[in-house]
């Protein structure tokens, strides 16, 4: 029986080779996508999953209060809280700690000199929480010891040769960071799996921290400390939460009700795609943009299952004879389910295949896509025993509502052609509305995506991004003076190059690295008391830097070299202003402010958005400095932008001549700041493109759809045109119903994809308002589509020859 329900299936899809291909390669193009975009959502959800406790791991970040409300949520967290949490509560097995070194880092090993991006300080603690792969070296005592290293392997080669030419281990071996500290190098880990929300070039011993910084175990004021605590098994987190709370009234360094600080706990699975806190240790992920994109799988799949129950039904009354045949010679419902569903096993089966061959052919492109390599979900071996169960479910799914409409007909009704045709229709127009509504909405969502990108991209910062070339500062002067000294020339050799205008030093440049800006609380005017404490953003800068940026100017001056009182004098943001109390800019001149001790307010400037539009505009105070500088910007003449490589290359051999020991590494800024809107720009890519999969799937049902019901009334054609009916008349009249389903869907469409894009829109703290003409754009763009996929059959069947048509039939 098997045998001839399969060959029966063949002969009927061979027949009909071109509803066959559609359902064949709409399916497979359906499952690709599914595999791709689950494979992407299976990578964002599986980070920092490596680590056996993960479960019990959990961050310490540090909150900021002012008169109730939240003025600031911070990733990081003040030193002494971890061993304070160990030493008070048992329910705490562990902790370890992670510091950034803020200056840029130079190593140095031998002749082979170079920056790594990212160093943390380290406890000793690491591995009894978390599993980095160490492949060399003790991990209970390789960070105890003062000025020792850990170095991932990519970072060792760098400066070691690749691994398989070593002719010894690079453990004990020295590497001097900033021509001033010797680091040991005690420990080799494998790299840092792309899972992981923390990713780092070194890791250095904490004990190392109080020796190149200050100490800090007793700062309850200096959070610069991520923290991760680990739970003993068992543990009850809720309940903890409650001591916490009595911890933090203990513990809070102001002792004020107007503004106080608390540290709470975030399970470390959450944090990649949950947390958007202030001075994360990179950019994470975004919940919503991966259960977006699992809306789009589930709707893909719906699609493409939809197209084989439509054309399946749609060939209802063909079918309804060859029912009505079987059934009157005695074929029973069993074996013409059997028999149908056979057809859907063949179907799937040969989806399957091709979509296998798509996934190996379109995956570099995928990771091109995304912007990463993607793991497989599964081992091999089990997602090629997982391919059976996929094609019984995909059989199931598609061929079953078909196979029981179909064996449902009686003999009777078959040869009165009562097939139930309503019932077949309204399913039909059902199937066509759903997938037309979500295509319509993801053309929606795709130009809300667009134009909110170019809104960012267009909107005034508050200073010009154009021809500024920034230069990491050198790092390997320790001593102050001839720091000074050095930069001093550089800068002034620097100005006497004609495609040169402005050089400023700056601890901090708009949009370089979250970390740059400092963020200090307890800042009030000397006048107020410690009720009115709050928390700015603040940043060090030489006096040219406002000058390069050339930001305006409300009220008082900008700092002045010449005037030795400036060195202990602010300018600060509009932003600023409400903080402190203040109603004007000009209010604000000659004030008096307690930063760590009293400085005097000489300038107020415009506010302007140092960060991306995602983020509100901050509150900033400059204060000036005259050494150590992270980055080195410089504003270029306009009309030196013909020659930029050889403006470049003047400027690194400048450079040489007095920094030798540091490396030259530039960027314009443009390019750098527009890096912060990376996530959405790549949200942007995936939506588009799987958008545009899911419109093509929908396109190839409803060709297939068009292209089997205008065989069925080609003898109404052949009758019109007889008649008279034009071809423009008769091609309207085909389409007008399949345009009707897609205004239904457009109608449907519009307020769901409103809904839905004002939720992601609110994430930004800037972003446009949604325009009616967006709807607008969509409906023709939607309408445009359906109207070229009917009318190309529409046209066909119009075009036939009536006496052909009226002979066949």
């Amino acid at each position: 029986m098997l045998k001839n329900n399969l060959k029966l299936s063949f002969r009927n899809l061979w027949k009909n080779k071109f509803q066959s291909f559609i359902l064949v390669f709409g399916l497979a193009l359906g499952l690709m996508v599914v595999f791709f975009i689950g494979q992407y959502i299976h990578s964002e959800r599986s980070y920092d999953t490596f680590h056996s406790k993960a479960d019990r791991i959990y961050r310490v970040p540090l909150s900021f209060y002012k008169n109730g409300e939240l003025e600031s949520f911070e990733a990081m967290n003040v030193a002494p809280t971890a061993p304070a949490l160990k030493a008070e509560f048992p329910e705490v097995e562990q902790y370890v700690r992670f510091s950034p070194e803020y200056g840029r880092v130079v190593f140095k090993h031998q002749a082979t000199q170079l920056e790594a991006e990212t160093v943390y300080y380290t406890d000793s603690t690491l591995f009894e929480v978390f599993d980095f792969p160490l492949i060399k070296g003790n991990p209970t005592t390789c960070l105890k010891r003062p000025f020792t290293a850990i170095l991932p392997k990519s970072t060792a080669e760098r400066y070691f040769g690749a691994a398989e030419t070593w002719l010894e281990s690079p453990i004990g071996k020295t590497i001097k960071m900033n021509g001033a500290y010797d680091f040991e190098i005690t420990g080799l880990l494998e790299d840092i799996p792309e899972n992981s929300h923390m990713q780092f070039d070194a890791l250095l011993s904490f004990s190392s921290f109080a020796t190149v910084n200050d100490d800090p175990s007793n700062e309850w004021a200096w959070a610069d400390f991520w923290t991760y605590i680990l739970f003993r098994e068992g543990t009850n987190v809720k309940q903890f939460e409650t001591k916490l709370a009595d911890f933090n009234d203990r513990r809070d360094p102001y002792e004020q009700e107007s503004y106080y600080q608390e540290s709470s706990l975030q399970a470390l699975s959450s944090i990649h795609l949950s947390s958007k806190l202030d001075f994360e240790m990179g950019a994470n992920g975004d919940a919503k943009t991966v259960n977006f994109l699992l809306l789009i799988a589930i709707a893909i799949l719906i699609i493409a299952l939809a197209n084989y129950v439509n054309l399946a039904t749609a060939r209802a009354e063909e079918r309804a004879t060859e029912v009505g045949v079987r059934k009157v010679v005695g074929a029973d419902k069993k074996s013409l389910v059997s028999q149908f569903l056979s057809e859907a096993f063949i179907v799937n089966s040969l989806a399957i295949g091709l979509a296998i061959l798509l996934i190996l052919l379109g995956q570099s492109s995928m990771n091109a896509l995304v912007d990463k390599s993607l793991p497989l979900p599964l081992p091999v071996e089990q997602l090629f025993l997982l391919v059976p169960v996929i094609l019984v479910v995909s059989t199931l799914l598609s061929g079953l509502y078909p196979a029981f409409f179909l064996s449902n007909f009686t003999p009777s009704r078959v040869f009165q052609k009562e097939n139930q045709r309503r019932s077949k229709e309204f399913l039909r127009k059902g199937l066509v509305i759903f997938q037309y509504s979500i295509s319509t909405a993801l053309i929606i969502g795709t130009l809300i995506v667009y134009f909110q990108l170019e809104y960012m991209r267009d909107q005034d910062l508050g200073f010009s991004l154009d021809q500024k070339l920034i230069l990491k500062g050198a790092s390997s002067i320790q001593d102050k003076e001839t720091y000074i000294a050095k930069y001093q020339s550089f800068k002034n050799q620097l100005l006497n190059l004609p495609a040169v205008e402005f050089v400023g030093g700056s601890g901090a440049v708009p949009g370089k690295n979250y970390l740059d800006l400092d963020s200090h609380g307890a800042i009030r005017l000397a006048s107020e008391n410690e009720e009115a404490n709050a928390a700015f953003s603040t940043t060090w800068v030489e006096p040219d830097f406002l000058k390069v940026y050339d930001l305006k100017l409300l009220a008082g001056r900008k700092f002045d070299e010449a005037i030795s009182s400036d060195r202990d004098a602010i300018v600060i943001t509009e932003k600023s202003l409400k903080l402190f109390g203040l109603n004007s800019p000009e209010e604000a001149i000659g004030r008096e402010v307690m930063y760590w001790r009293k400085r005097r307010i000489i300038g107020v400037v415009e506010d302007y958005h140092h960060k991306s539009l995602q983020h509100n505009l901050e509150p900033i105070i400059f204060r000036p400095a005259q050494h150590s500088f992270l980055y080195y910007s410089i504003q270029l003449n306009p009309s030196s932008t013909s020659n930029i490589a050889g403006t470049v290359a003047s400027i690194k051999n400048t450079w040489q001549q007095h920094f030798p020991n540091d490396p030259f590494d530039h960027f314009f800024l443009d390019e750098h700041f527009n890096e912060q809107y990376e996530a959405e720009q790549r949200l942007g890519r995936i939506t588009i493109v799987f958008a545009a999969f899911a419109i093509f799937i929908a396109c190839l049902g409803l060709f297939g759809l068009a292209s089997y019901l205008m065989t069925t009334r080609t003898k109404e054609i052949g009758i019109r045109k007889v008649l008279g009916a034009s071809i423009s008349g008769i091609v309207a009249l085909l389409s007008k119903d399949f345009l009707k389903l897609v205004l239904i869907s457009f109608a449907i469409a519009t307020p769901i994809a409103w809904f839905l894009m004002q939720k992601w829109l609110q994430g930004f703290a800037y972003h446009i308002e949604i325009q009616w003409w967006i709807f607008a754009i969509s409906g023709l763009v939607i309408t445009s589509i359906a109207l070229l996929t009917v009318s190309a059959q529409s046209i066909k069947a119009a075009l036939s020859d009536p006496i052909e048509s009226l002979r066949n039939e």
